[in-house]
């Protein structure tokens, strides 16, 4: 049991939990789009999400709500430094959001 534990403890990392907070709204984004518009094309999605700047914030808002799930996963299976991860890439998106939400 010790061996699997081991095995699996090398997922306890700061930067693992970055670069799953930092890609967790591009999965967002796609499972977004595949519910909402998948009668479009994807690139006429995104272009039609750039023309309308008064969804910008929040299409990022609801995409960083596939964190949730990377940050669930790591906190069930006592990776806290690959929940801090995750905590640290959302933060780095909340400028975006509140750019897009009060100057753009």
């Amino acid at each position: 049991m010790d061996n699997i534990n081991a095995k699996f403890n090398k997922f306890n990392k700061l930067w693992i939990g970055l670069i799953a907070g930092i890609t967790g709204p591009v999965f967002g984004f796609i499972v977004f789009y595949l519910i909402a518009a998948s009668d479009r094309s994807f690139t006429g999605f995104v272009k039609m999400i750039i023309n309308n700047s008064s969804t910008h914030s929040g299409i990022i808002s609801i995409c960083l709500i596939f964190n949730l799930v990377f940050f669930y996963i790591a906190l069930r299976k006592d990776f806290y430094k690959s929940a801090q991860g995750v905590i640290m890439a959302t933060f780095l998106y909340a400028p975006f959001v509140v750019y897009f939400k009060y100057v753009a």
